[in-house]
């Protein structure tokens, strides 16, 4: 959540820059008709010392070389600590709103971040402007070639030498103490850090405090040994997560520290740090503004190479020098010295004092009054031109100032409180209780409390609220209060700056429903996988569709001929034959095949629950009904969804599922909000629907509706060419899962497979194989009992001869009830009747009270409580 916050108050800020425009006087070029207008990007925050570097150097050169005016955007991405996609989605979509109506001549980019940002966004944000970057390394481009029109200057942090001229200067030195803040761009410095000290000085050990408290960084750096030496890498947020800079940290750590600090930037220089190889940002923005000159002026950006340009300079401090005892000479060669002191003034500076005061005690009597006279209207000068400037700042603002005495009266207020509010400052004045009028009131006690604790506490305080203004609008207000304290800390009243931030509001409140939307999908994706993991757990028989036969070839042909349509389908076919097989590939050769196949068996669910299978249902719809529920249809939204079993539909559940058909909408069990879905219907059946609609156990309109492509699958003793291959590919299968070598078939076992009728067909097939494979002693498959017999009595009195017609509904009931008198009636477990027909045990019973079987002296064993 902290990290969340973080990078959106980053967002926000980095966009509620206001557009910089930046003229330059016209010099040796002639104005052209159209200002250039240039986009300068930085990697890093508002307010970084570098960003302040390389913008003023960048100004200064472009001035100076291109000599006119250009019209200058800055924009501070924010990207080194802030790199999640929501954020540079957002970031593109503001920026893209920001600069709709700017046509830029060029972009610059600062910051290995700011290039990658933009190489990735080029087409939204400028596609037609050159780009020349600065602060990159060559490592940013992958060792590749430069992106067309794209040039700039490399820089290299490998190279970095602090830490080996730290370690040569204290050759005594036990220890390596690496200190920085906790953003993830000072984890990364720290790593940097960590490497050149491994390479320089491995046998030391090295002490991290990156990401520590501040209070905690103090206290150890107060306690170190003297034989320490002390990186300083970044500090860009404290462990808190709350933005920080390295100028409020570093003096406070260079005070306390028992061991000389060295750092690697030229910003740290006379924060407390003795010096090092510290990078210069300047140089970067004169690099980039020279090649900005060069492209503006109409050089061919093609002409200009990329170049590699020095990176830092070894800079030290004088005064943190003398504090550690560091002698200059001990120096590398080219060192630069900063802030020295004359060694004689600071050594003699009372003595020459006491000589210069007896010889011009006379002149500084005379002179004495004259520059106290001269000090009195200077500081007049001073106080009214200080007032002049405030005034010139504050009147021009976009925020509403105010200054408000302790008695409540204003002392000052700018003009743009109008444009806040719709009152005048002469209104304002003249009713100051105006203020607190408008404030709206369920937020009136914390401004209250706002304004208390501002004039007790001498730190800022702010604060968002609400007010109604004029036009009786309501407006989001964000508050910044500091007391205004006299010369000698008496309290002077309160400073106030107020900013309208409703659409900021606004925008927030859109990124919430953002969220609110993805966690939607989210729960979508969740439900979906919980289907796939459920559809997984099933057998799903073969592994593909095996087969030789033309009769199988024809039945493909059909799939490629109905998969890229969007088309209902009905698949008719026996039991076994491999129906679902067939709607998965019609499903996988679609135009939806990316999205999970959903899949239903009617005759599997009992007919209290198959509604909210289907359909879904709502919280308390029926006892039981716990949590919301979405149903197979709203989770097959985009997809296919496999219907089989039609037939077993209960006749009251078919008209909703006929106009989820017609119109693609439906309402969850106990709900009433319609929903509308996009899915693909695969339906199938091993009953002939004719005959069901005739007996009135089938809706004609449904049928109708079903019956777009129909596809009937032949049974296998209608396709014997296929039972060689598919009883080979069931022996391998077999015979993995067992950890044993593959059987040989035999051409008499092949020959006593081919003969038979296989009323069950392929999950028969399967069955009788797989029991064979497990009973088979030698490496080749033997069958044992007669296939007749395996099947379960197939010669019963009952059964017709192979020549008599017989309805499929009839040669069902035989195979099922043959197979329950060879099993003693024994249903399901390890050899019952629904392992050995290949079908679940709640199918079995499905199918027994259909099809009216009972056990002799019994009944059908009901089927298992669903919970």
């Amino acid at each position: 959540m902290r990290s969340s916050r973080r990078w959106q108050r980053s967002l926000v800020l980095s966009l509620s820059l206001t557009w910089l425009f930046c003229p330059i006087p016209s010099g040796a070029v002639e104005p052209t008709a159209r200002t250039p207008s240039v986009l300068l990007l930085f990697s890093l925050r508002s307010g970084a010392p570098a960003v302040v570097a390389v913008e003023s150097a960048f100004r200064e050169t472009v001035q100076k070389r291109f000599g006119a005016a250009i019209d200058l955007h800055v924009e501070t991405l924010d990207l080194a600590d802030n790199s999640a996609a929501a954020y540079t989605r957002r970031l593109t979509d503001l920026l893209q709103e920001k600069y709709a109506r700017t046509t830029f001549d060029l972009v610059v980019t600062a910051g290995s971040d700011a290039l990658a940002y933009f190489l990735q966004n080029r087409e939204l944000l400028a596609p037609a402007a050159p780009l020349v970057f600065t602060s990159v390394s060559r490592e940013a481009f992958g060792n590749g070639p430069l992106p067309p029109n794209t040039t700039g200057s490399f820089t290299s942090l490998d190279t970095q030498r602090t830490v080996r001229i730290a370690v040569d200067l204290h050759p005594d030195a036990q220890q390596i103490v690496l200190v920085g803040g906790a953003a993830p761009s000072d984890r990364a410095n720290e790593a940097l850090a960590r490497r050149l000290a491994a390479d320089r000085a491995p046998k030391l050990p090295i002490v991290s405090l990156v990401g520590l408290p501040l209070s905690e960084q103090l206290e150890r750096l107060a306690d170190l040994p003297q034989r320490s030496v002390v990186i300083f890498t970044s500090y860009r947020a404290d462990a808190t997560g709350r933005s920080t800079i390295a100028r409020d940290v570093l003096p406070a750590l260079a005070e306390v520290s028992k061991a000389p600090i060295y750092g690697a930037s030229e910003t740290f220089l006379g924060l407390g740090i003795v010096g090092g190889d510290l990078i210069q940002y300047g140089p970067f923005g004169v690099r980039a503004g020279e090649l900005t000159a060069r492209i503006l002026r109409g050089e061919a950006i093609s002409a200009i190479a990329p170049l590699d340009q020095p990176s830092s300079a070894l800079i030290f401090d004088w005064r943190e020098l003398r504090r550690w005892g560091i002698s200059e000479s001990r120096l590398p060669e080219g060192s630069l010295v900063r802030f020295r002191q004359p060694t004689l003034w600071s050594e003699y500076r009372w003595q020459i004092l006491a000589v210069v005061a007896l010889t011009i005690a006379q002149w500084l009597l005379i002179t004495a009054l004259l520059a106290e006279r001269r000090r009195r209207r200077s500081a007049q000068k001073n106080v009214e031109v200080a007032e002049l400037r405030y005034r010139t700042v504050a009147d021009f603002t976009q925020d509403c100032e105010y200054w408000k005495r302790p008695d409540g009266s204003l002392e000052y207020i700018s003009p743009s409180c109008e444009r806040l509010t719709g009152y005048s400052p002469a209104e304002f004045l003249a009713r100051p209780q105006l203020l607190d009028e408008m404030v709206v009131g369920e937020h009136r006690p914390a401004w209250q409390a706002h304004l208390e604790a501002d004039a007790a506490d001498s730190r800022p305080q702010r604060l968002e609220f609400q007010v109604r203004v004029r036009t009786g609008e309501l407006r989001w207000v964000e508050q910044l209060c500091a007391p205004v304290l006299g010369p000698t800390g008496d309290f002077l009243g309160t400073r106030v700056s107020a900013r309208d931030i409703t659409e900021r509001k606004r925008a927030e409140e859109e990124l919430r429903a953002a969220f609110a939307e993805i966690r939607e999908l989210r729960d979508r994706f969740e439900a979906e996988n919980v289907y796939l993991k459920e559809d997984l757990a099933l057998e799903l028989g073969p592994e593909g569709i095996v087969g030789e036969s033309d009769a199988l070839h024809y039945v493909l042909s059909r799939v490629k001929q109905v998969a890229p349509t969007s088309s209902t389908v009905l698949l008719l076919g026996e039991t076994g034959v491999g129906k679902e097989l067939i709607a998965r590939a019609i499903h996988s050769l679609s135009s939806r095949q990316a999205r999970t196949l959903v899949r239903v068996n009617c005759a599997a669910l009992p007919p209290t629950l198959i509604e909210s299978e289907l359909f879904g249902h709502e919280k308390g719809a029926f006892t039981g009904a716990i949590a919301q529920r979405k149903g197979r249809f709203e989770t097959a939204d985009g997809s296919t969804l496999f219907l089989d079993e039609i037939g077993e539909l209960p006749l009251d559940l078919q008209p909703k599922l006929l106009r989820v058909i017609q119109e693609g909408e439906f309402e969850r069990v106990g709900g009433n909000r319609t929903i509308q879905v996009d899915v693909r219907l695969i339906a199938a059946t091993n009953r002939v629907l004719e005959d069901e609609i005739r007996k009135g156990r089938f809706r004609e309109d449904l049928w109708y509706r079903l019956n777009v492509f129909p596809i009937t699958v032949p049974p296998l003793r209608k396709r014997r060419q296929d039972i060689q291959p598919l009883a080979r590919h069931f022996i391998a299968k077999v015979c993995r899962k067992l950890g044993r070598p593959a059987l040989e078939l035999s051409k008499a076992t092949l020959a006593d497979l081919e003969a038979y009728d296989w009323p069950g067909n392929v999950r028969e097939l399967e069955s009788v194989l797989e029991r064979a494979v497990i009973t088979s002693p030698g490496p080749a498959l033997r069958l044992g009992d007669p296939l007749g017999v395996a099947a379960g009595a197939a010669a019963t009195s009952s059964s017709p001869a192979p020549s008599e017609q017989r309805t499929l509904e009839a040669a069902e009931r035989d195979h099922i009830v043959g197979t329950l008198e060879r099993l003693h009636w024994r249903l399901e477990g390890a050899g019952g009747t629904a392992e050995v027909l290949g079908i679940n045990a709640s199918t079995l019973r499905s199918r027994m009270r259909k099809l009216g079987i009972q056990r002799p002296g019994g009944r059908v064993p009901p089927p298992p409580a669903v919970v």
